[in-house]
């Protein structure tokens, strides 16, 4: 019964953190014995309160086993490589679309760089276009401390969902935007110290499953 309650406490704070607001978790504890993330759990690492409520929440979820994995060098990074199509200068809406994915699909450099210049413009370039984000934000006990980190993902993931719901509304290319957003925040945690990456790996998971989850009402 424990163990149901919490999964529903930390699920339900996952949907809160997709729409933007926080929620605060209790910690959590418990029995990882037997679990595909048991290996994990004693490492010093990753003994802070949220790390521990990600191993418990998604103790025999394969995708954290895999993060984790990554973080700690056992597995290869898998890159995550959508396919965008091409600017055809055919239509104002197939390349519209093109660029929003291109874009929204990419990395945070590109996206940084195509802020930088058009952001500010309500025509270029292309009309009608959302440039507006909001970061992102976490529920404590899942990933805390990490908002600011991910920031740059976010703001990825804010183009993608606020333009495609617009052009292109499908589920695949909401898992799509939501893949490269898990994407973009592991590249952002491969390049902290060896001590830190696992429990931002797994904080990049717990996010990843936030808008999985929850994000739907948004896209």
């Amino acid at each position: 019964m424990k163990t149901n309650l919490m999964a529903v406490t930390l699920v339900t704070a996952g949907l809160l953190a997709a729409c933007g607001q926080q929620a605060s978790v209790p910690q959590v504890s418990a029995d990882l014995s037997g679990t595909a993330v048991a290996g994990y759990a004693a490492r010093p690492e990753l003994q802070d309160a949220g790390s521990q409520a990600i191993l418990a929440q998604y103790a025999g979820d394969p995708g954290l086993l895999a993060a984790l994995q990554t973080a700690y060098g056992e597995r290869a990074a898998q890159a995550v490589t959508p396919d965008i199509p091409a600017l055809g200068g055919l239509s104002l809406t197939s390349d519209r679309l093109a660029y929003v994915k291109s874009v929204g699909w990419g990395s945070v450099n590109n996206y940084d760089g195509q802020y930088a210049r058009y952001a500010g413009s309500s025509s270029l370039p292309y009309p009608g276009l959302d440039w507006s984000r909001d970061g992102c934000s976490a529920p404590d006990g899942l990933g805390l401390g990490y908002r600011e980190d991910f920031r740059p993902a976010c703001n990825v993931h804010d183009f993608g969902y606020r333009n495609l719901k617009v052009y292109e509304r499908t589920d695949a290319n909401r898992k799509t935007t939501d893949e490269v957003f898990h994407g973009n925040m592991d590249v952002i945690c491969a390049a902290k110290s060896w001590y830190k990456r696992p429990a931002c790996y797994a904080a990049s998971y717990a996010y990843y499953q936030g808008v999985r989850i929850g994000g739907g009402s948004s896209f």
